[in-house]
């Protein structure tokens, strides 16, 4: 059975995925115990705080791109609200 892909339309680019997952919130540490396990399985960096380590874009690792509290060390403090999630929207996008 072949994994089921979801059509993102941004403008006139048309991205098949197959996941999209967001983290939010306003907890003064990495979000979920799910990241903990990404992190170990696919050996991504990240700061001693614990939070990603992405490149301008950010990019976490090809074809892993985060935002909210994700991104904050890109971002800065505004990546957890609607301001940090429209800029690293802007910014996932123009690096398509």
């Amino acid at each position: 059975m072949e994994p089921e892909y979801l059509t993102l339309n941004v403008n006139s680019v048309s991205l098949q995925v197959r996941n999209v997952l967001f983290a939010t919130g306003f907890l003064p540490t990495r979000p979920g115990k799910w990241i903990e396990r990404l992190v170990e399985a696919e050996n991504l960096s990240c700061a001693h705080c614990g939070y990603p380590i992405v490149d301008k874009d950010i990019l976490w690792c090809p074809h892993l791109y985060v935002m909210g509290p994700l991104a904050e060390l890109e971002i800065g403090p505004i990546a957890r609200n609607i301001s940090g999630a429209r800029q690293a929207a802007e910014r996932i996008v123009a690096s398509l």
